[in-house]
């Protein structure tokens, strides 16, 4: 510890102790003195009051390191100091700290932060040498950050009215947020009236529980670290749309992420297949109503020559007037199907034609149609179905897809 202060008695023996000498020791003054520090003479006892034989502690690393929610403080401090102290502020100056730690194990970490939050830091460490104040650092929390998500199309091709398209589900990251989050969908605006442009939301794949139906505003939503969601375009009439962009825009903690889709709706879809006819898939036969982007569906790969399942790409839904029935098959006049050699037919194949440039032969009674099975199957009937009805197409690699057994078309 330092000599007595000054006014104080001070003792040989207490010199020798502070130089680490035997209490006993022969003493010199001006050695005593120059090695406590004071090089200037007389050299006299009261010159040596206060003073140490202890260097006082030093900082040779001292910084700040921002995380999510934290700042990790980090210090290094020299010659064995006896006691630290660690505050904090939110002034640049130090003005109204408080104290975070008096323990020196070389870290700190403050944590319960809030994204983008800063905050200044200045240690002092003390021994018999005396007090050693640190510089003053400065240490930010990792700000709120949205992950990438990549523009896409919403392109309808429309053969009646009202007709709806689904993207398939898509996801976007959140980091560090705060508080709630801001959702807005702009909205298509190339024909009167225009079409609609919703959205559901949810925080996990496949739940769609913050926003659970589809919506134009979709408005403030609870944070998540991960955004599930999936858009409709909803043709008003029979109205088409030319192509457009529309921002999707998500903002939380005032840092936003924008994305596209670009919106269109042409008309010429014809080829559809009746909604009460039953999907070919891995798990049995199922209504259109079950089947999602993303399932599973049988299809023919004819580059393999062989039967697979193969995911959906994406489901059309219009509504047509113009069906007929093909044994127990009920479809479109201008949707092709395959016979049992992989050809394409088609009650209209003219239209077929002009409308998606597939040459198709015209269907009649007793063709032979390719089956799931392979079972054999003659066309026995072709009749007009009246009425209007809502119908269905699925696109898949294959550009085709089992109904009840039988192998149809499906590219648009």
């Amino acid at each position: 510890m330092a000599l007595p202060a000054a006014g104080q008695p001070i003792s040989f023996s207490q010199i020798n102790v502070e130089l680490g000498d035997g209490a006993t020791d022969t003493i010199d003054l001006k050695t005593a003195s120059t090695t406590l520090g004071e090089g200037n003479a007389p050299y006299g006892m009261d010159e040596l009051a206060g003073l140490s034989g202890t260097t006082a502690p030093g900082f040779s690393a001292f910084a700040a390191t921002g995380g999510d929610g934290e700042i990790v403080i980090t210090w290094t401090i020299t010659n064995s100091p006896d006691s630290i102290a660690l505050n904090v502020s939110d002034a640049s100056n130090m003005s109204s700290p408080s104290e975070l730690s008096t323990v020196n194990d070389g870290t700190h970490t403050q944590s319960g932060l809030n994204p983008s939050t800063q905050k200044f830091y200045q240690m002092s460490a003390t021994n018999d040498g005396g007090t050693t104040n640190s510089s003053i650092i400065t240490g930010t929390s990792n700000g709120t950050t949205w992950g990438t998500i990549a523009d896409f199309d919403l392109h309808l091709v429309s053969g009646g009215s009202g007709e709806t398209l689904q993207s398939d589900e898509k996801s976007l990251t959140l980091a560090n947020f705060n508080g709630n989050t801001d959702v807005t969908v702009e909205q298509p605006n190339n024909s009167s009236p225009p079409p609609a442009l919703e959205v559901k939301i949810g925080n996990s794949s496949g739940t769609y529980n913050l926003v659970n139906s589809y919506t134009e505003t979709p408005g403030t939503i609870n944070p998540a670290s991960t955004y599930f969601m999936r858009f409709k375009l909803t043709q008003q009439g029979t109205k088409t749309n030319a192509a457009e962009d529309c921002t999707i825009s998500f903002t939380n903690n005032s840092v936003t992420r924008t994305f596209e889709i670009n919106a269109e709706i042409t008309s010429g879809l014809g080829r559809c297949i009746h909604e009460l006819m039953l999907v070919d898939t891995p798990m049995g036969q199922k209504s259109i109503y079950d089947l999602n982007i993303g399932d599973l569906v049988n299809s023919y790969n004819y580059e393999l020559d062989t039967m697979e399942s193969v995911p959906i790409k994406e489901i059309i839904q219009p509504t047509h007037e113009n069906l007929y029935k093909v044994n127990r098959l009920i479809l479109t006049e201008d949707h092709p199907i395959f016979d049992i050699n992989g050809k394409l037919l088609s009650i209209s194949p003219e239209l077929s034609k002009e409308r998606y440039g597939l040459e198709a032969h015209k269907l009649e009674v007793g063709h032979k149609l390719k089956t799931l099975n392979n079972e054999e199957l003659i066309v026995n009937q072709i009749r007009k179905y009246n009425g209007v009805h809502k119908t269905y197409t699925i696109i898949t690699q294959n550009d085709n897809f089992y109904v009840d057994g039988i192998l149809v078309h499906s590219e648009t």
